[in-house]
């Protein structure tokens, strides 16, 4: 009888040391805050903090009298414009050639690397409550947009991890919901007790996976095809060239599925959340009394992946894919079906920043907000 007692009471003691010690560890998680997730990132400069505006975006001060025509160049990696100097970024330019035609025009940046409509949004009401604004130009990047305003992470080096969380919005039964947090917010799924989310660390729970649980079935490629087929996606696999290991097509958190056809079920309802936050900015503008406008270049981000290419097959770790850039510009334009639309060519031959990098140098840049400048000359009033 007395061995059973004793077996009772060693079982409790250390149930009660287990709990004593979760509990000590709980608290001191909680004393070093670690643990702690934050949604969203803003788009300040890698140089100096000189060259930031007041909401941390890089760009010149957001200062404006009330005579001057204020535009405000909204968009992801493109408006940050990390490649080129402080003085060419495009909101500068662009503000350069608007004046030169005799307009009274001050242009800020809203943009960071990675920014989708959802960002972009969530960026602009926040520009609204202390500043004002006549015209909203909204930098589009088609070949990632559509992922970065589907999935709950940035882009990951690799394409399989998540990135850094984001806020996310979604439609239910075709309507805009969320957002899931704001930006510098904490995660909506941070666990109350610590010791959970360090289990969730440990054993590499994903945002990614949970969020796509209610999304439409990805694209499905093809496991044999007889025909002539393209190799350069496996040739850039192969040689872990132009960043093609972070195309992760299984869940369509890539550049190219917008390129894809027939659309899978997935890219429809990116499609239609895309198009939804785009409606929103307008109605934001509006309601602020200003206009949007969106335009994107040609080539785009997309081109160097191969994308815009009459219907071919690609081969693909043994699996085949058919791209269009008659889909490409199905899907583009469907997105901006209401909203007014411009298409950028670029004109310049060497208009990257380099082989391995698709972003717009100086110079194309400058080429491009000239010709942007005299595209939306006639919506800003004479000086």
């Amino acid at each position: 009888m007395a061995t059973k007692r004793e077996n009772i009471y060693r079982v409790l003691a250390v149930l009660v040391s287990l709990f004593v010690g979760l509990l000590i560890a709980e608290v001191g998680l909680r004393m070093m805050n670690r643990l702690i997730r934050v949604s969203g990132w803003r788009g300040e400069s890698l140089v100096s903090k000189n060259e930031n505006n007041q909401l941390r975006y890089r760009g010149q001060n957001i200062e404006y009298t009330d005579s001057d025509f204020v535009i405000i160049l909204l968009g992801d990696s493109q408006v940050q414009a990390n490649a080129c100097a402080y003085e060419w970024m495009p909101e500068r330019r662009l503000q350069y050639y608007l004046n030169s035609r005799g307009k009274r025009v001050k242009v800020f940046s809203i943009g960071a690397s990675g920014y989708g409509q959802d960002q972009q949004l969530l960026a602009l009401r926040e520009y609204y409550q202390k500043f004002r604004a006549d015209l909203i130009i909204l930098w589009e990047t088609p070949a990632n947009d559509v992922a970065n305003n589907l999935f709950p992470t940035h882009f990951h080096a690799e394409g399989i991890a998540d990135g850094m969380y984001k806020p996310t919005f979604w439609l239910e039964d075709g309507n805009l919901r969320g957002p899931s947090e704001e930006i510098g917010q904490r995660l909506r799924e941070t666990p109350r007790i610590k010791l959970i989310a360090l289990w969730r660390k440990a054993f590499g729970w994903s945002r990614d996976s949970e969020w796509e649980k209610t999304y439409p079935p990805a694209y499905k490629p093809m496991t044999e095809f007889e025909g002539p087929v393209k190799e350069d996606w496996q040739q850039w696999w192969n040689n872990d060239e132009k960043g093609f290991r972070g195309e992760n097509l299984s869940n369509e958190k890539a550049h190219v599925p917008i390129c894809l056809t027939p659309r899978s079920e997935r890219m429809r309802y990116g499609l239609d959340l895309t198009r939804k936050l785009l409606q929103e900015i307008e109605r934001l503008a509006s309601s602020h009394n200003g206009k949007l406008v969106t335009f994107t270049t040609t080539p785009d981000v997309g081109s160097s992946l191969g994308c815009h290419a009459n219907a071919v097959v690609r081969v693909l770790n043994g699996k085949y894919y058919r791209t269009s850039e008659r889909q490409y510009n199905d899907n583009l334009n469907y997105i901006n079906e209401e909203v007014d639309f411009y298409l950028i060519p670029i004109t310049i031959e060497q208009h990257r920043v380099g082989p391995e990098d698709g972003h717009l140098n100086e110079h194309a840049v400058d080429q491009v907000m000239k010709d942007l400048a005299a595209r939306i000359e006639t919506l800003i009033p004479a000086h």
